[in-house]
């Protein structure tokens, strides 16, 4: 009764009006927007120290041990964890932290989207150099490719490399290139559970190729799995070693040659059909939304097609796609649209 007097004495004062203004303003900016920004940072952060791995790996953690262990200041560790406990992403026993059902789902099937998010975080707090024209994103402003390439990776695997599988197993391939492959994610998760199958990647990120090398040293991958910085667009300098792959993929890498020119695309394609024949593409891109559709069902598309566009990437529609197929030679096109997930799978010969 007490808070409800208060509330009425302080209406009095303010207004009625002016109360409910506030309480909507306040219902509109911070559940989802800006405790969005401080709680995917926060994740970020506990992400990068190792904190959320740790816990997945060994259940409870003391903050105090953990900061003394990592040398972190154990004042901002504990802020952090009371705030990810405040949203139900950690259970706590008074020093001692644990991740909760949600927070355990988000560390095994979201990782990918943090690390992929963190890796724009430069893009995104250099908005106003790069509105004002004072900053040129790949002149002065970069996303940072490694964390790009990890998170990409971890957030694919759990859809579309189950479907790149499907289709290599089934047609009996033993030998994958992945063009534009990252860290090589695909190509370790492929060749882990199939070990008649070998695999070599190109990616023209230096830092990607080489997180993907070491973490293809604590595997028994090393002598199928190979890794190779080169461009892709310049597939005729591409070592031997691929020459005889027999089965060829590329996730959502189309939309970022894009960039440069609708040519340098076609280029790649026709270079790959005349270098590589017969061998299937399997390629997987974007569906675009219009701003319209994104406004009926944001879902992640409103930061996710935000990030590309502030990078200079141009993620088309799916009818934009085939045209260009056709242009680069390809006889065979077939197309399986996954309207769900606001993307498509294209196999070409």
């Amino acid at each position: 009764m007490t808070d409800l007097l208060e509330l009425v004495r302080t209406m009095r004062v303010v207004g009625l009006r002016r109360m409910l203004k506030l309480r909507r303003a306040q219902q509109l900016a911070w559940p989802g927007l800006l405790n969005g920004f401080y709680a995917t940072r926060a994740l970020q952060a506990l992400f990068n120290v190792g904190l959320l791995d740790t816990m997945r790996a060994q259940g409870s953690i003391d903050v105090s041990e953990f900061a003394a262990g990592r040398d972190l200041d154990p004042a901002i560790l504990r802020a952090l964890c009371d705030a990810l406990f405040a949203l139900s992403l950690l259970e706590k026993d008074i020093d001692r932290y644990w991740l909760s059902a949600d927070g355990r789902l988000l560390v095994d099937v979201g990782r990918g989207w943090f690390d992929a998010v963190y890796g724009y975080e430069g893009v995104v707090h250099s908005l106003e150099p790069l509105l004002r024209r004072e900053s040129i994103y790949g002149r002065d402003i970069s996303r940072r490719p490694d964390f790009v390439a990890r998170g990409s990776g971890a957030a694919e695997a759990w859809l579309y490399f189950p479907l790149a599988v499907d289709y290599i197993i089934r047609h009996g391939c033993r030998k994958a290139l992945d063009l534009g492959c990252g860290e090589g994610t695909f190509l370790r998760y492929l060749c882990a559970s199939h070990p008649e199958i070998s695999g070599c990647g190109i990616d023209v990120a230096t830092e990607a190729i080489a997180e993907g090398r070491a973490k293809l040293e604590a595997t028994d991958l090393n002598g199928r799995v190979g890794l190779m910085k080169g461009d892709m667009t310049r597939l005729g300098a591409v070592p031997q070693i691929t020459r005889d792959a027999d089965v060829a993929t590329t996730f959502f890498v189309l939309h970022e040659l894009l960039a440069a020119g609708s040519d340098v695309v076609v280029n790649f394609l026709s270079s790959f059909r005349r270098l590589f024949p017969g061998v299937p593409l399997l390629v997987f891109e974007l569906d675009r939304p219009t701003p319209e559709d994104m406004r009926r069902r944001p879902g992640m598309a409103v930061a996710y097609y935000l990030q590309h566009d502030l990078s200079r990437q141009l993620p088309m529609a799916k009818e934009a796609w085939p045209p260009m197929f056709e242009v680069a030679g390809f006889a065979s096109i077939e197309q399986r649209n996954l309207s769900f997930a606001r993307s498509v799978m294209f196999t070409l010969m």
